[in-house]
């Protein structure tokens, strides 16, 4: 299940190609004919925007099936899609505009040879698409009750001041199951252990333990190097989220929120491969401060990312050693409770 090709493809088919998954930010498309693409599986998509709303398309000419967008951004002059092999054009609604240089033969109709529509819903702020032609839930339905976790972080007004990729060399199933446990926080993530003391005891289930928000120095507000923060306090949060150092937010498989009294991250997985995954970390701030100094930024980015190549290190070494011709199953110790409901998860969607 962690390297096979075929698994992998029933992977794809019965969970990628029929869930919602986060693509972007609003803010990433921000005038009318803006675009990015994105590669699920081994669709790619364009994400647009028009003049009132986002659109999304399989990123294929009707004609004869070329790929119309081979950049990964940019902006459709004029409101026009225009296939660089033959020049069809379509509108960024998706429907055909017009066909240079085809003879005419009086039977063709462009009302039916639209661009191949892809479902997209947005939440505070957050692009989603699903790739089967009839999804079975909304967006809000999808996210379920994770997403009042950070209802109180004004999403929809934050804008992203920093973006790193990162590629993984593992299945898309161990980095999920890396950020699902902290029975390897003590000994791979000491700095983190100590702005978060509670894992030091190998366990990321957090609101039930006294102090669990304090640092060894008993005074952390947030993730940097030393705990502190140097940027403004978001408003709206309450007082015990205003001093707790981070609450998480978890969408099973494909995306997690960390929001903190100062930033919200986002980490975004795209799998590439049976032993491929990639990482799309963002940092966002609320509008008024997104022009804030790079310097400022540094702290709030240095240590997110030093903790990314740390577990990316360890979900390396474990794809590896799962190639073992003995090594069938492992074994689940007591905090690891949320892998458990993972794959309990995970085999539901399988059937």
């Amino acid at each position: 299940w962690y390297f096979d090709t075929a698994h992998y493809q029933r992977e794809l088919e019965t969970i990628w190609y029929r869930d919602w998954v986060c693509v972007g930010r609003e803010d990433a498309l921000a005038k009318p004919g803006d675009y990015f693409t994105v590669t699920i599986g081994d669709q790619n998509i364009i994400v647009t925007r028009t003049s009132d709303s986002f659109r999304a398309f399989h990123n294929t000419c009707r004609h004869r099936g070329a790929q119309i967008c081979s950049n990964a951004s940019g902006h459709f002059r004029n409101g026009r899609i225009i296939c660089p092999y033959h020049t069809w054009t379509y509108s960024v609604d998706g429907g055909l505009l017009a066909t240079p240089n085809r003879l005419d033969t009086g039977s063709f109709d462009r009302a039916n040879y639209p661009l191949y529509d892809v479902n997209l819903e947005t939440w505070r702020g957050f692009i989603f698409v699903n790739l089967a032609e009839n999804p079975e839930t909304t967006v809000l339905d999808h996210l379920g009750t994770e997403a009042d976790w950070v209802r109180n972080w004004p999403l929809e007004d934050m804008r992203s001041v920093h973006q790193v990729t990162k590629s993984v060399a593992s299945n898309w199933k161990i980095y999920w199951e890396n950020y699902s446990e902290c029975y390897h926080c003590p000994r791979i993530h000491p700095a983190l252990c100590h702005v978060m003391p509670v894992y030091k005891l190998g366990t990321s289930e957090s609101r039930d333990i006294p102090g669990w928000t304090r640092a060894d120095d008993g005074d952390a507000e947030t993730w940097t190097p030393d705990g502190k923060s140097t940027l403004p306090a978001i408003e709206g949060l309450s007082d015990e989220e205003h001093n707790t150092i981070v609450t998480f937010a978890s969408f099973t498989g494909m995306m997690y929120i960390a929001a903190h009294r100062d930033y919200v991250r986002t980490v975004r997985l795209l799998p590439r491969g049976p032993e491929k995954v990639e990482l799309i970390i963002d940092w966002l701030l609320p509008s008024k401060s997104s022009d804030t100094s790079k310097e400022a930024l540094q702290p709030i980015i240095d240590f997110p990312t030093q903790v990314v190549v740390e577990d990316a290190q360890m979900c390396e070494l474990n794809q590896k050693g799962l190639h073992s011709l003995r090594h069938r199953q492992g074994a689940l110790v007591e905090q690891e409770y949320e892998i458990r409901d993972f794959h309990q998860w995970l085999r539901g969607r399988l059937g």
